[in-house]
């Protein structure tokens, strides 16, 4: 009985073993593999022998166990990474032997990112004609090595702001322009236009520049280019003639711009710090054609009322006209008018305010005896601060008046005011990207 069991085992075997021949197919995980080899599972994977290869044109450190030359198809897992040669480097990833190289099992990749390095202040009418962008251009001697034979692209993204305007009344608002070079390899010269814009108006903050706005340009360009050969590259600017900005956006010799200049002959929203009072001619600080104009004033002033002989006119109010300097100091000068009823004793004051306190001492102070004369002195200021120059007229009741004119702001700029900017906000690049052969 043993033995007939025995012998049907072995028989059993045997049919497996000439049914796995006859249809050379092998499942894991699986009774109905549906190729030589299928292998069934939601959780592991299958590990390739992994190996540590040096190139992609040599096949060690794999061997053929039957001898000779290792088969077309076979399939490792590299570990390595290497920077020779980029026509033969490997990097960790499934390799495939063609029967001459390595063929990695994953998209080619490349992606280089290049920036520039520091501020570039444009220069209408250079006398090199072409400003180096710093950081990309020619005498950076940048490069970019193709890591694989086919289609590249190039992004090259630019920045570009306009100076400072020349005219500072109303609302006045410029243009400048230039353009961008990319040199690439052999390649003929790419360039294209670039266009910033300026501004000034006189109705915010009574006089407030708007420049270095930057605008973004991008160019993509498309190149066939062949592994292991390095190419340069550079970009540069040519700044346009800019009318309408100081220098013509070009270095000049200092001078002086205004903050703020202001007749009051244009529309004017008087910002002003009081409490109304209806027993008052004016409503605080106003802008109108006074009747006791200041003795260099024309058309509308500036100007406040008490109505002398009514004793229940209270004003108390200080008008704000601000400006935010660029430079260490400012010269200020004004016209103005103050009459005083001695009996009641109105004032009249003027003052720098730097937003949390007075800056130095009194510009005007006027607390007995009339005055119908001009102001001007200079005062230190922090750049980049915002200052208010503040008018104040105080009385209980019964005062008289003030006026105000043409007060002007200015200071000292720096020569090269007008000039653009390249690169501010966000600084130009250049991307090289690997597409495909």
């Amino acid at each position: 009985m043993k033995k007939i069991t025995l012998f049907y085992r072995l028989y059993a075997a045997m049919l497996f073993f000439i049914s796995g021949i006859a249809f050379g197919q092998v499942g894991i995980n699986t009774t109905d593999p549906k190729g030589i080899l299928d292998i069934n599972s939601t959780t592991l994977g299958v590990v390739y022998p992994n190996v540590n290869l040096i190139a992609t044109d040599d096949p060690s450190p794999v061997v053929n166990p039957q001898g000779g030359a290792i088969v077309v198809g076979t399939v490792v897992y590299n570990t390595n990474s290497t920077d020779t040669n980029p026509l033969t480097d490997v990097n960790p990833g499934i390799y495939v032997w063609d029967g001459g190289k390595w063929i990695i099992h994953f998209k080619k990749r490349q992606s280089e990112l290049f920036n520039q390095t520091s501020l570039l202040r444009t220069e209408a009418n250079f006398a090199g004609g072409w400003q180096n962008v710093p950081g990309l251009g020619i005498t950076d001697a940048r490069t970019f090595t193709a890591r694989y034979s086919g289609l590249y692209r190039i992004e090259v993204k630019s920045n570009f702001g306009a100076g400072r305007t020349s005219r500072n009344n109303s609302i006045f608002v410029s243009m400048a322009s230039g353009q961008f070079r990319f040199l690439f390899g052999a390649n003929p010269a790419r360039t294209f236009e670039t266009q910033a814009f300026s501004a000034h108006s006189s109705f915010i903050n009574s006089g407030t520049y708007f420049n270095a706005i930057s605008k973004e340009t991008y160019q993509t360009y498309y190149v066939t280019l062949v592994a292991g050969t390095t190419y340069p590259f550079s970009l540069s600017f040519d700044a346009y003639n800019a009318p309408g900005f100081i220098g013509n956006g070009s270095t000049v010799p200092n001078a002086s711009v205004n903050l703020v200049n202001e007749n009051f002959n244009s529309p004017y929203t008087v910002v002003q710090n009081h409490t109304p009072d209806g027993d008052c001619p004016t409503n605080g600080w106003v802008v109108s054609t006074a009747a006791n104009q200041c003795i260099s004033c024309v058309g509308n002033t500036l100007n406040i009322n008490s109505n002398v002989g009514t004793n229940n006119c209270s004003q108390n109010a200080t008008a704000l006209i601000s400006f935010t300097p660029s430079a260490n100091t400012v010269d200020i000068n004004f016209d103005y008018r103050f009459n005083q009823n001695a009996s009641f004793y109105d004032s009249f004051r003027v003052y720098l305010h730097d937003g949390t306190a007075q800056v130095g001492g009194n510009l005007v102070n006027r607390v007995n005896g009339n005055a119908n004369t001009s102001h001007s002195s200079s005062r230190a200021v922090t750049p980049g601060r915002t200052y208010t120059l503040r008018f104040e007229y105080i009385n209980t009741n019964n005062g008289n008046y003030a006026s105000v004119d043409n007060v002007r702001i200015s200071e000292i700029s720096p020569g090269d005011v007008g000039r653009g900017y390249v690169g501010n906000d966000v600084d130009c690049q250049i991307e090289f990207t690997y597409i495909g052969e």
